[in-house]
């Protein structure tokens, strides 16, 4: 109660004499009592007109950053914590809020490397690893249903697993199989994929990848190899991205060149809104396709999803090259739904919806595909 008090009048001592030039001195004293009593808005506030007045310092922005990771907005947090990095590279705190922050902006590459700095006792009290071969695991089941009479109900499953093979690099090795009908051949494609991404920086990461099919119609073998590669920057609350691939299968060989960017807005619900536009090049003839996605937390453990794609995706790539979608019959439009409940720091469950409109192989006929897709991720 006494500091509460005390705390009360500096600031009306304080606000009598905001008219005043802000020196080291009020603005350190001023942002630290705010600090005390948790007037958060008030101190960023303070900070803000500290720093128009040429006034700055590392605790300054400690402040500041963990006002802004009270409220919630991480992206904000982040930015101030990088700058009190710039005073002391050696703060533990200001690591440790780094990397809280790189979890809580879905930006792995960046708390890993902050992870890494890290004292080895901060490390061992949150349970963070240089190596976990199994850092988690994940399953499927995506199961699809149609209204044409040639063509069977597809199913679908993929079992992944997430290694952390240093604090700058990681392995994704995915398994997974495919099986549909169609004009009475049955075709199964069991598929592996593995993907590995090393962080250049706190704010770009390197991908590289390989998925390899194994392609039967009737039990001969059509085997189909891709290799992919992505360059991805981090600059506040936008992404950035390149990448390309090359996919050589029995009918032919195929190019992909795409690009990205995105961005998160502020506010409680985190809305996001990536933006793909891709080029495929297939013997001599060029597609474009288009694809967004935006998301939103629309519960406290729940986040929603909505994506569209425009265009022929025939031998279409996405998901850094998890998915190929190379059926018989090329999709030519596709919207749908996604939902991921986080139920707690170790599972997440996700479901998916899909409205496909599909083009009969080689006619300008179409029909209609729906697909519901169930899974988890489970973080060992």
């Amino acid at each position: 109660m006494y500091k509460l008090i005390i705390s009360i009048l500096f600031l009306v001592s304080f606000r009598v004499n905001a008219s005043e030039p802000i020196t080291f001195q009020s603005a350190d004293s001023i942002t630290y009592q705010y600090y005390l009593v948790g007037d958060w808005d008030k101190l960023i506030e303070a900070g803000e007109q500290a720093i128009a007045q040429n006034i700055d310092f590392k605790r300054l922005r400690q402040r500041m950053g963990y006002a802004w990771f009270i409220k919630a907005n991480y992206f904000a947090s982040q930015k101030q914590y990088e700058k009190a990095l710039a005073f002391d590279e050696f703060d533990a705190d200001t690591r440790e809020y780094l990397y809280y922050c790189g979890l809580n902006t879905g930006n792995l590459v960046n708390a890993r490397l902050h992870a890494k700095k890290l004292p080895e006792d901060v490390k061992a009290r949150l349970g963070i690893r240089a190596i976990n071969p199994v850092s988690s695991i994940d399953l499927e089941y995506n199961y699809k249903f149609n209204n044409s009479d040639t063509r069977s109900n597809p199913a679908y499953f993929r079992a992944g697993l997430y290694s952390q093979t240093g604090y700058r690099l990681s392995l994704y090795q995915s398994a997974s199989n495919y099986k549909q009908t169609v004009d009475s051949v049955l075709i199964k494609q069991p598929d592996y994929f593995a993907l590995l991404n090393w962080s250049v920086s706190s704010h770009a990461s390197l991908s590289v990848a390989y998925h390899h099919l194994n392609t039967s119609l009737d039990g001969y073998k059509y085997p189909g190899n891709l290799v992919f590669a992505s360059l991805s920057t981090y600059v506040n609350r936008f992404t950035f991205g390149l990448n390309g691939s090359f996919f050589r299968y029995d009918i032919g060989d195929f190019k992909q060149i795409g690009l990205l960017a995105g961005v998160t807005l502020p506010g409680k619900s985190n809305f996001y809104y990536n933006a793909y536009l891709s080029g495929l090049i297939e013997k001599d003839q060029k597609r474009l396709i288009f694809a967004q996605f935006a998301g939103a937390r629309i519960l406290k453990k729940v986040w929603a999803e909505g994506t569209i794609t425009i265009g022929n995706i025939q031998n279409y790539n996405d998901h850094n090259a998890l998915y190929i979608y190379n059926s018989i019959d090329p999709t030519v439009f596709r919207t749908g739904l996604s939902l991921f409940w986080h139920t707690n720091k170790k599972i997440t469950f996700y479901g998916n919806y899909l409205y496909d409109t599909k083009q009969v192989e080689q006619t300008t006929n179409q029909y209609i595909q729906q697909s519901f897709l169930g899974g988890i991720i489970w973080k060992l």
